[in-house]
């Protein structure tokens, strides 16, 4: 049976009213989650984003430095997905999302090379679509003058900015590890919903083995398994890990242990038909996905994490 696509599933991206990019608890983009209902246990695992007082940049309030962020992923003035940010490991948690591919349709735009940054990191007055680094960076330059924020001071300069607040193209380059997407560009069929998994804050560290084989065969799988939904959320993330790409002998990325999905699939009446899940290391090894049942990814993350709370992906768990 083919994926029943209602066109409100297919354009499900939502068209941007106000700023901002960076909400409360994913106040505007909570229709990728079933239910609107949060995963529940990740928050309290970001580490937090330390700046020493007289380190912090001028015109940034250490309350706006919160973590985990809330992302609501914007590209094309509308928003495409959520992404549950650490700002300490530099790393989504993870990214919520409704798989808008079925198995018979084909990716056509060809892959971009060029990440983007979400410039409300930086300060959250700025716009709330995501950019290059380049356009960011004037971005700020602009936004520092008309608030009259002096640059001679290193902790204003924009460059240091942009790193200091997420990950950036030069923290990968040469690190060994890939620019792995946590919500995967072939999970999409817009070429605008394609373009927004590009955002660094969408990418954590995969080896390339686990990111161009093992894991990208289950991603493909897993449009498979939306055949005969009329929906299906995932939710996808990251258990961090003790290693980190480092630059300059200072600690820039965390490199994840292991990666994860869970996915819910519902009829029109929003009714569950079925669900699964799967967890794999990041490591170089032939090994498969390991796929179960979402009670059972749920307790393997509280032992990996040793989280003593609970843990819950979907509202109900998805039953």
């Amino acid at each position: 049976m083919k994926m029943m696509l209602s066109l409100g599933w297919l354009f499900i991206a939502i068209v941007h009213k106000a700023e901002p990019l960076i909400s409360d608890n994913f106040a505007d983009c909570r229709v990728y989650f079933y239910k609107e209902q949060l995963p529940e246990g990740f928050d309290g695992i970001a580490l937090p984003h330390h700046f020493n007082p007289s380190d912090l940049p001028d015109g940034i309030n250490e309350s706006e430095l919160t973590s985990p962020a809330y992302i609501c992923q914007q590209y094309g003035n509308k928003f495409h997905f959520a992404s549950l940010y650490d700002r300490g490991r530099r790393i989504p948690l993870y990214s919520a999302y409704i798989l808008d591919r079925n198995s018979s349709s084909q990716i056509t735009n060809k892959r971009k090379k060029l990440y983007k940054i979400e410039p409300q990191l930086v300060y959250r007055q700025l716009g709330g679509t995501m950019k290059l680094q380049n356009v960011t960076k004037r971005n700020i330059e602009i936004y520092k003058i008309n608030q009259g924020i002096l640059e001679a001071n290193e902790k204003n300069d924009p460059d240091y900015l942009i790193r200091t607040s997420q990950a950036v193209d030069a923290d990968y380059r040469n690190s060994g590890y890939n620019r792995g997407h946590v919500n995967p560009r072939l999970h999409h069929v817009t070429a605008d919903g394609q373009n927004a998994t590009f955002t660094f804050t969408n990418v954590a560290p995969m080896t390339k083995k686990l990111n161009n084989n093992i894991w990208n065969q289950y991603e493909n799988k897993t449009i498979g398994y939306a055949d005969g939904c009329t929906t299906m959320y995932v939710v996808t993330g990251i258990v961090p890990g003790n290693n980190w790409i480092k630059r300059m002998n200072t600690d820039r990325v965390n490199i994840p242990s292991y990666v994860w999905n869970a996915y819910c699939c519902v009829d029109n009446n929003d009714k569950p038909i079925k669900s699964g899940a799967g967890l794999k290391e990041n490591d170089i090894s032939d090994r498969p996905v390991n796929e179960m049942a979402i009670n059972d990814l749920q307790g393997k993350l509280k032992h990996l994490l040793k989280f003593s709370g609970n843990i819950a992906m979907f509202f109900n768990n998805c039953a």
